[in-house]
């Protein structure tokens, strides 16, 4: 990445989805998922081998813990009782899983030209991606962290 570049985009449809606004270091993201009442900020900094942060605020967000080696981000949003794994790996295809077998997500994203595309979980019920970065693994990131508060906090509005 460069000394500042931005991730932003969509998940989602225009009614039910998520818009993303962050700005992107080469050891640091920061920004906004979602809207003013229904969203969260992100924070995550970034090493060769690492990304840590948070998705949310110290009461109701979640610990981002990740592990980035051979083109794969790998660990755990949020705690070992309410958390999720999170698979990530790819370069212009990018798939993976977020949570187990049973419950979570699918993705299945490509990068072109620095525009991000696909589908983030099911075909029915999952949501359409179309954001732009500068790094694909990270901004397929981004695009996953958005879907995962997206239902989190679509689950508990309603």
């Amino acid at each position: 990445m460069t000394a500042m570049s931005e991730i932003s985009g969509r998940a989602g449809g225009p009614i039910s989805g998520f818009s993303v606004h962050c700005k992107a270091e080469s050891d640091h993201i920061s920004g906004r998922i979602g809207g003013r009442i229904y969203g969260a900020d992100l924070q995550l900094d970034i090493t060769e081998t690492e990304i840590n942060g948070r998705l949310g605020g110290r009461v109701d967000g979640k610990t981002i813990q990740l592990q980035r080696r051979d083109g794969k981000i790998e660990g755990r949003l949020g705690g070992a009782a309410d958390g999720q794994d999170l698979r990530l790996a790819g370069d212009q295809e990018i798939s993976g899983r977020i949570g187990g077998g049973y419950v979570g997500f699918d993705c299945r994203l490509t990068w072109e030209d620095g525009n991000l595309t696909g589908r983030l979980g099911g075909d029915v019920a999952g949501h359409d991606v179309n954001m732009t970065g500068e790094d694909p693994l990270l901004t397929a990131l981004v695009a996953c962290l958005t879907y995962y508060c997206y239902r989190l906090t679509r689950r508990s509005a309603g």
